[in-house]
């Protein structure tokens, strides 16, 4: 009674682990040892492939050291036999011995066997298991013993099965959190290296997000300002307009798609007296079910003519073949400075300035300082400039 007691404490506490990890709350190598420990493994495989086109990713590996994990997922994983068998014969969301799926001679001849497992690990006897996902997704779990352990025995199946409908959901949280976590991430980071400014709404106009330039923006309150009744213009008129706009796209149905009231243009007027902004106020959806109080369904575009246009160097340097004197120089030039003010700013003659200004042109194949700065603009404009 007692073994059976403590079984069942180590199951739940596996179980726990499994959505701590989901959550973020845990290691999956955490996990991956709780398994090993339930069944007295050596080694452990954790995949998943969240869609039939999607790359399998290694979630968890234990006993094996990295390089091996790299040989796994870049030369051996086509040739799993137990995996493929398990896939092939549709053996699925039940845990099986190996011996099931792969005979021992045929493992013993195998190339996956003999080039990877034997020289290294030895992995020989498996207990296993390849569960279905959402959207046709699968994940594998395998925990093995060396050839010169004992197999393992029904017990040990049994013992997996009774968690298995803890693996999958476990997984699809993973899949959720993580991968909307990793999306939201990287848009960030992409919006952030954007020029102009583009602030996200929710439903009714609940403030979500800022880029780095619309916050730049925010902190001026010239003209937009944030405050407790969410993004409002400064000037009673503009508000009014730039109200109505985020409504539109807020609210927007294909009806007024098709009547072109799908948000608005509008200046946005600055109480400073510096020239106004110019907003762009855009659905992100046409009737869209919210799914988050966190989604957003607004976006606004927001440029500030006076900002200067300052241009990502390293890019110019890469796309056009400039040195970083003229990258430099040609920044200045964007920026509307007269070519002798960009001589004495950057500490050099004038002729030498020209002869940057001649071989920028060369480079971009333009023959005017005019065609120069459009085709840099053109071609870089949309990102915000980095460090020279």
């Amino acid at each position: 009674m007692k073994s059976t007691v403590m079984a069942r404490h180590d199951d739940l506490e596996a179980v726990g682990l499994l959505y701590d990890a989901a959550l973020g709350n845990a290691e999956w190598s955490d996990v991956g040892a709780s398994l090993i420990g339930l069944v007295d493994g050596a080694t452990l495989t954790l995949t998943a492939q969240y869609a039939p086109t999607a790359g399998v990713e290694m979630v968890d590996m234990k006993g094996v050291t990295p390089r091996e994990v790299e040989l796994y997922a870049t030369h051996y994983l086509a040739d799993d036999l137990w995996r493929n068998a398990a896939i092939g014969r549709q053996i699925v969301n039940r845990v099986v011995l190996g011996s099931e799926l792969v005979g021992d001679l045929e493992w013993r001849h195998s190339r996956i066997y003999s080039e990877l497992c034997r020289p290294n690990t030895d992995i020989f006897h498996g207990v296993m298991v390849t569960g279905m996902l959402p959207d046709s997704g699968l994940y594998s779990l395998g925990i093995h013993r060396p050839r010169s352990a004992s197999s393992f025995k029904a017990s040990a199946a049994g013992r997996l099965q009774r968690l298995l409908p803890h693996f999958g959901r476990a997984l699809q949280v993973r899949s959720r959190l993580g991968l909307a976590g990793a999306q939201a991430q990287a848009a960030a980071a992409v919006l952030d290296k954007l020029a102009f400014g583009v602030i996200q709404l929710g439903a009714r106009g609940v403030f979500i997000s800022a880029n780095a330039a619309a916050r730049r923006i925010l902190e001026r309150n010239d003209g937009l300002v944030l405050g407790r009744l969410g993004l409002r213009a400064a000037l009673a008129a503009d508000d009014t307009r730039l109200q109505q706009a985020i409504s539109r796209a807020g609210g927007l149905t294909a009806a007024m798609a098709e009547q072109g009231q799908a948000g608005g243009h509008l200046r946005v007027r600055r109480p400073s007296g510096a020239k106004p902004y110019t907003v762009i106020v855009t659905p992100l959806g046409l009737n869209c079910v919210l799914l988050s109080a966190r989604q957003p369904v607004t976006m606004l575009i927001v440029t500030d003519p006076d900002s200067d246009p300052q241009l990502d160097l390293q890019a110019m340097r890469v796309l056009f073949g400039f040195t970083p004197a003229e990258a430099r120089l040609v920044n200045l030039l964007v920026a509307g400075r007269a070519l002798p003010d960009i001589a004495r700013e950057l500490g050099i003659g004038f002729e030498t300035a020209r002869t940057h200004l001649a071989r920028a042109r060369a480079k971009t194949e333009t023959t005017s300082q005019v065609d120069l700065v459009r085709t840099v603009l053109l071609a870089l404009s949309p990102l915000r400039g980095g460090q020279p």
